[in-house]
């Protein structure tokens, strides 16, 4: 009996993106996590200095302002300013002010955040600079809070892209409304199986329906559509997204802003505060909220995406899109339904990475430093874990009030030896 030959099957490998050929080249990687571990405080205490100030000799006072080469104590690393005599170190007047981890931790800590393509948990942080969760969650967060403060600014002009999409809510990624499909029961045609799951869903439908008009008020007429059946709290991303114009290379800037509806109201104080309009085209979907905006701009393209992807002429608004894919990968994959009051916060974290992809990762961490070194102390971050939270979501068109989150700190009033249930 011969041997069956099986002919190798030749399929066409698939091409790598730009991006992934960029991270497997060596000059992705300029900052090794192993350069690090070899710096002592001394070296890590010169790339802050760099990174804040350019040299010593060019070192900026935090209370006057004054720009020259003052007295350094060498033995704290501080120093006292020749104009206001006040004293300072590396980290004062900046998010990281009063740290308790050494310099080489906090560089470490930055780095490998920068150096994950789609974020980073925060326990698995921990688990590689070895301390407590609580400081590696508010290392994370100032990191974001400065890129908030001092990346997700400025006007952006050229081919400007524009959309939003509904993202955040708690159990975002459930198949609400749906039932799960039946078991496999022997005996069963794929017929009988589809006609009995179609029967689940009508009665899950039905029973939605009692519940809805049971809780509406006499003569409430309520909407039971996609906006009913939203969790309250989803929010509305919008991205702000300029082209690179070169081909493949993706977007080159990108602002973020988060509210409750895409309406003219929220567009117009969006392209206000990110697009320079008279100098800008303008490229969205056939959202409604936009055309009214458009005679502000040199030119409008819109693509219905229910219809088509791009247009006849080459309309289209991929950048926009990419992101809110980048934003679903990190949420539904890494964070896991992230809280709507720090939506904004990992929005631009996601814009930060995407923008960046192709720098070196030691520039990368460079320009992250230099934002946290630079918009000032932590509004929202300091003294997190002693009870000091956040009570602003910051939402267009005025942020609006939100409950704090996590128990708060202290002694609890009633005694664990009166029954109270322990932490």
């Amino acid at each position: 009996m011969s041997a069956v030959v099986v002919e190798p099957v030749n399929r066409p490998m698939r091409k790598r993106s730009g991006t992934a050929k960029w991270h497997m080249s060596r000059e992705a990687v300029s900052l090794p996590l192993e350069e690090l571990y070899g710096m002592d405080e001394e070296a890590c205490w010169r790339f802050f200095v760099e990174a804040r100030f350019g040299s010593k000799d060019t070192v900026r006072c935090p209370y006057c302002g004054s720009i020259g080469r003052h007295y350094l104590r060498i033995s704290d690393k501080r120093w006292k300013c020749h104009g206001c005599k006040s004293t300072f170190t590396i980290t004062t007047g900046t998010v990281f002010a009063q740290h308790k981890i050494s310099l080489r931790k906090l560089l470490l800590g930055a780095l490998a955040w920068v150096n994950s393509a789609a974020g980073q948990p925060a326990l698995e942080l921990k688990r590689h600079i070895d301390t407590t969760y609580n400081t590696v969650f508010t290392l994370q967060h100032k990191l974001r809070e400065a890129l908030m403060r001092g990346y997700n600014v400025g006007l952006l002009n050229g081919d400007v892209e524009i959309d939003g999409a509904y993202q955040a809510g708690f159990k975002a990624d459930e198949k609400r409304g749906r039932p799960r499909a039946p078991p496999r029961e022997p005996g069963l045609t794929d017929a009988e199986l589809k006609e009995k799951a179609t029967q689940l869903t009508q009665v899950a439908r039905d029973r939605e329906r009692k519940r809805q008009q049971k809780d509406e008020a006499p003569g409430e007429k309520r909407d039971h559509g996609l906006a009913a059946r939203r969790s309250k709290h989803t929010r509305m991303l919008i991205s702000v997204r300029k082209r690179s114009g070169i081909r493949g290379r993706g977007a080159a800037a990108s602002r973020v802003a988060v509210a409750m509806t895409e309406d003219d109201h929220i567009a117009k104080s969006v392209i206000r505060d990110f697009v320079a309009s008279s100098e800008s085209y303008l490229n969205t979907d056939s959202a409604t909220g936009y055309a009214g905006q458009k005679d502000s701009f040199l030119g409008h393209r819109a693509i219905t995406h229910s219809k088509e992807l791009v247009g006849p002429d080459g309309e289209n608004n991929n950048q926009a899109e990419e992101f809110n894919f980048r934003y679903d990968r990190a949420e539904k994959g890494i964070y896991l339904n992230i809280e709507a009051k720090y939506l904004l916060d990992y929005a631009v974290e996601i814009a930060f990475r995407s923008d960046t992809r192709r720098l070196p990762n030691g520039t990368q961490l460079q320009i992250a430093l230099n934002m946290a070194l630079s918009v000032g102390p932590s509004q929202f971050w300091r003294g997190f874990t002693h009870g000091k939270h956040r009570t602003l979501e910051p939402l267009r068109p005025v942020p609006r009030l939100a409950p704090s989150s996590g128990p708060m700190k202290g002694r609890h009033p009633i005694s664990s030896a009166n029954g109270r249930p322990p932490r």
